[in-house]
């Protein structure tokens, strides 16, 4: 009920931009899909843009044209969220897309990374992910990768896929 409440103050005065911090983090599926149906309603009567921020890879498929894959606090991979989903071009986004299970693809087994995130208070050099990456070069352990346009998908990655 408290995540109800917040939302819909949240709502009340029908603000141009709303961003929801894992708005269903604990919900079950069926008041998940509820909520998330009744946000998209009203974003759309009332024109507003929403920014969602979430680890649920579902919600953000569900709920998002555009979106932004961030890793250590850096964003890795940005663009449509099909062509996110289909086609990750960073290694980080390709594994966290391996690491859940499809429900209308094929089966794969979930992929797991090695190692830890890392410290932000100290974080590697180079691209973040390097320590944990399996395509990590010299130059991705020493500079860190600008964020470059693909075709209007954009990755921050020395060896996209």
């Amino acid at each position: 009920m408290k995540q109800r409440a917040i939302i819909a103050m949240a709502l009340a005065c029908e603000p141009d931009l709303v961003i929801a911090d894992e708005p269903t983090t604990a919900l079950d599926v069926i008041v998940q899909d509820r909520i998330l149906r009744e946000l998209r309603e009203i974003q759309t009567r009332l024109n507003m843009s929403m920014i969602y921020i979430s680890h649920d890879m579902a919600v953000i498929a569900e709920v998002s044209d555009v979106m932004g894959v961030m890793y250590a606090g850096k964003i890795v991979e940005f663009g449509a969220t099909s062509e996110v989903f289909s086609h990750p071009i960073h290694p980080y986004s390709s594994a966290l897309m391996s690491a859940f299970p499809s429900i209308t693809g094929e089966k794969h087994d979930l992929l797991t990374l090695p190692g830890e995130p890392p410290d932000l208070t100290d974080p590697p050099e180079g691209c973040r992910f390097n320590p944990r990456c399996a395509y990590a070069t010299d130059q991705c352990r020493t500079e860190e990768p600008p964020i470059v346009d693909r075709d209007g998908h954009w990755a921050a990655c020395w060896n996209p896929l």
